[in-house]
């Protein structure tokens, strides 16, 4: 005899499974906002960072710091 689900085994099995595919939405949404928000932070300390060593005309700090700004932007993909 063949194994069949019937029709309402086989909705719960349909909404248990959207249910999961949502909350790994939700979980991919919150992780990429996340790291947006972590990459928008990063890149404002280290412009600002830069910003002052500019100001004192520092080079080894400017290029320490361009260095970093470029290892970030290579990280996160922009």
């Amino acid at each position: 005899m063949k194994n069949e689900k019937s029709y309402s085994e086989l909705v719960k099995s349909y909404a248990m499974n959207k249910s999961k595919k949502d909350v790994y939405l939700k979980e991919l949404l919150i992780d990429m906002i996340i790291h947006e928000s972590v990459l928008t932070y990063k890149k404002t300390q280290l412009g600002r960072q830069i910003d002052e060593a500019l100001d004192a005309k520092d080079k080894k700090q400017f290029d320490l710091l361009s260095n970093e700004w470029n290892e970030v932007n290579k990280m996160f993909g922009t």
